[in-house]
């Protein structure tokens, strides 16, 4: 063979074996997976928390090593990260390195976790190795506790402890508590102390406590009690009970307070532990089956003020118990106080003055616009609905007719003849009414002509001449549907939208709707016959007693209207407005100590208190159609004439053959000659 031949053949056979081995190497290793897969697939399983993905990329060895079934990898993923309250994993990971003296990659990685106590930022370490037992020789990670959170090792657990914040108390205008932690008694039952005989003992605990057999024994049969474990069974009032009832005791517990009781609840309301229902509203996941929550009132307008917000410890705590080291931490934040204008002794006193009937009495500051007292009545004890209510209690509440649960100083009513103080205020505004302009009239009813049809105004005073002075004392219905109809609907409603018909003050913490006057069909009066009813405070008309007495500012203040204001720190924020000139306003209020000081006036029986106040009362009838009786609510606004202390309005309901609006009147006065 030539060497030029021998040489080119020499070539040829190198790259034949060099494709060969080529050959082998990558087509041999087809079946085989590279580390990067794996990794891609760890960190996609960890953002999705997909723990039986992860349990497969495990290693057999490591697995047999700790010991873990899959269920029980599954679970210990899902205890501790459900437990931290993780909702999201962002992982960014490097590339896999690969050992020295060994053929396993070491990979370095970092991890956000997202918890209800903030982010949480680890930085991680695997190990990949090669199962070369199976089939393609697949990588495998190496698991240890460490890739849960890198502080753990064998034996370790996560601990996450809650921090509750305490609940922010609400007080009155001086600092005394409207609702506050307090105490309450309980009595419940150990098991193990009722004696060889249980049934006897527990017949004995029925009978003394006059709660049925079947309710201990359900309460007893719970899953979570054993022999020794006390069971709590009902709140009690007295903590004193007899030494010879077996296997009961008092324990106390911290709970809610609300120290006025009955007299402030509409307004504070009250809290209660969560129920399934809040539950599945809670979008946040902030609450859990032991906390509470508000469930009326402030308690409920005001949650998120006054609940605070949770703090939390998560750390990994060793085998003996002992802290490990701390993950993350976040101090609760206490909830606020919330400060209102509320004086106690007035809601107390002004709460029992109207007790015993349906109504609502607001208490004001006309000059600097606190609300003084806001009370409903009938009402409820908070503290029995926090502490737990017995079925009788609850039906006692339930079925009454008179609904102990409604709020009737944020309700809207029609005002009646209150409301005229605000249509004379109009009129003189645009110069149709004077104090001294007089209207003829005959008779106690009145029609304008024969398009009213069947339809009239009445009054209760027959008087031949009436002026706005005698027609506020009177409170004469005909005199102010004559004005209003002389005015026209527009210039009426010019002049009293601005007394604050469509507000709700800032007071939506309170649910208190705006109020009108009139729906929103008729909303120009064009009809003659509901521009006159309006006049008077009927027609469509409703007010709130908030709202009520707010309209009554304006003629204390030489014209401002003050804003009610509830919460203390919202005193500097309330601008004045002034609606009416200082001269309406001084006429007005002149007028309406008219109402007290004449003999003949409405209010004319608070002139033995030893204010001097001026008045106005009101009777308004609610019915579906003309001649027909319906029920009658009676109303009073009064204030100080001369130290502008205090503007009162209160209602009550079903005043029908009880004098009306002097019910009221009489009702109010001991209140009023004493405060």
């Amino acid at each position: 063979m030539k060497p030029k031949q021998m040489v080119m053949y020499g070539v040829l056979s190198f790259l034949a074996a060099s494709v060969l081995a080529l050959y082998v190497y990558f087509f041999g290793r087809l079946d085989e997976q590279s580390p990067n897969e794996t990794v891609q697939t760890y960190m996609l399983s960890l953002r999705n928390q997909d723990y039986e993905q992860l349990y497969d990329l495990m290693s057999t060895e490591s697995l047999e090593q700790s010991e873990l079934s899959r269920e029980q990898f599954i679970q210990k993923y899902k205890s501790i990260f459900e437990g931290m309250g993780v909702t999201k994993i962002e992982v960014n990971a490097g590339t896999p390195i690969r050992l020295e003296d060994s053929s396993n990659y070491m990979l370095n990685y970092s991890a956000v976790l997202n918890t209800w106590i903030g982010e949480i930022h680890e930085k991680y370490q695997l190990i990949l190795t090669q199962e070369k037992r199976d089939k393609g020789k697949p990588w495998k990670i190496q698991w240890m506790p460490s890739l849960i959170l890198p502080d753990m090792a064998a034996g370790d657990k996560v601990s996450v402890k809650v921090l509750k914040p305490e609940r922010g108390e609400i007080t009155d205008r001086d600092g005394y508590a409207l609702a506050a932690g307090g105490t309450a008694y309980e009595w419940g039952i150990t098991p193990s102390k009722l004696g060889g005989d249980p049934d006897v003992a527990i017949r004995k605990i029925s009978d003394y406590f006059h709660i049925p057999v079947d309710v201990i024994k359900k309460k007893l049969a719970q899953k979570w009690v054993k022999p020794e474990y006390f069971v709590p069974v009902m709140n009690i009032d007295d903590p004193q009970i007899p030494d010879d009832l077996p296997g009961v005791s008092i324990h106390t517990k911290e709970v809610r307070s609300y120290p006025l009781g009955e007299a402030a609840a509409h307004l504070t309301g009250y809290v209660r532990q969560v129920t399934q229902e809040d539950l599945q509203k809670d979008k946040e996941g902030y609450y859990k089956a032991d906390d509470w929550i508000g469930k009326s009132g402030l308690e409920q307008s005001m949650e998120n003020q006054l609940r605070g917000q949770k703090g939390g410890i998560i750390e990994v705590i060793n085998e003996h118990g002992k802290r490990k080291s701390i993950i993350a931490q976040k101090p609760a934040v206490n909830g606020q106080t919330l400060k209102l204008t509320i004086r106690s002794e007035v809601q107390q006193a002004l709460y029992d003055t109207l007790s015993g009937d349906a109504g609502a009495a607001v208490m004001m500051d006309p000059v600097h616009g606190d609300l003084l007292a806001l009370v409903s009545t009938p009402s409820y004890n908070p503290n029995k609905m926090v502490r737990g209510l017995s079925q009788t209690e609850w039906d006692s509440y339930s079925q009454d007719p008179t609904l102990p649960f409604f709020n009737r100083f944020t309700n809207r009513y029609a005002p009646g003849s209150v409301f005229k103080a605000v249509t004379a205020a109009a009129g003189l505004t645009e110069k149709v009414t004077t104090p001294e302009k007089s209207h003829h009239i005959q008779g106690l009813h009145w029609r304008k002509d024969d398009s009213w049809g069947g339809y009239y105004v009445t009054r209760v005073k027959d008087a031949a001449s009436v002026n706005m002075v005698d027609a506020l004392v009177y409170s004469d219905n005909i005199y102010f549907a004559q004005e209003a109809l002389e005015m026209g609907s527009q210039k009426f409603i010019d002049g009293i939208r601005k007394f604050g018909f469509g507000e709700n003050f800032n007071l939506a913490p309170l649910y208190l709707k705006p109020s009108q006057y009139a729906n929103k069909n008729h909303l120009s009066l064009d009809s003659e016959v509901l521009l006159a009813d309006t006049s008077y405070g009927q027609g469509e008309m409703l007010m709130s007693p908030i709202h009520l007495a707010a309209s009554f500012t304006p003629f204390v203040n030489e014209g401002n209207m003050m804003m009610p204001i509830l919460f203390a720190n919202q005193k500097e924020k309330v601008p004045v407005q002034q609606i009416i000139t200082p001269e309406v306003a001084n006429t007005v209020k002149s007028s309406l100590s008219q109402v007290v000081k004449r003999s003949s006036g409405t209010a004319h029986a608070l002139s033995s208190a030893k204010r001097n106040l001026a008045a106005k009362t009101g009777t308004a009838e609610l019915k579906s159609k003309k001649g027909e009786a319906g029920q009658e609510n009676g109303f009073l606004v009064a204030f100080d004439l001369d130290s502008s202390s205090y503007l009162l309005t209160a209602l009550v309901e079903n005043v029908n053959g009880r004098g009306g609006s002097h019910y009221v009147v009489n009702k109010l006065r001991p209140f009023l000659e004493k405060y």
